[in-house]
């Protein structure tokens, strides 16, 4: 498998089918004499951002740590919690259980009035 062609970029849906993201970057373990193992998949702004460079990461952390979305995130899934890479990556995990939709809930705040 090509993780870059194959895994990254690729939208993420949770066990219901709803869209969590996409895969943002790939943690791997390295160990001399033997080959990488994914050990994780990471979703989030400020994981993108850092690929990009390590400044704009850190802006966009402090974004989201400024808009209150920052707690569980970005968000790390286990390689044991994904259960298909297809055109999608399902994991079997609810985004209720991460903090996938935390700019979601603030959005929805805001249109109501009733951020912070």
């Amino acid at each position: 498998m090509d993780l870059v062609r194959d895994v990254l970029d690729k939208i993420v849906v949770d066990r219901n089918g709803r869209e969590m993201g996409r895969v943002d970057a790939l943690v791997l373990d390295v160990e001399a004499g033997k080959p990488a193992r994914v050990r994780a998949i990471e979703i989030g702004p400020p994981v993108l951002a850092g690929r990009l460079h390590p400044k704009l990461q850190k802006i966009a952390e402090a974004i989201e740590d400024a808009l209150d979305v920052g707690e569980r995130r970005p968000i790390r899934l286990g390689i044991n919690q994904v259960t298909a890479v297809t055109s999608r990556v399902a994991v079997d995990v609810a985004i209720g259980e991460t903090g996938a939709n935390a700019v979601e809930r603030l959005v929805r705040a805001l249109m109501r009035g009733r951020w912070k």
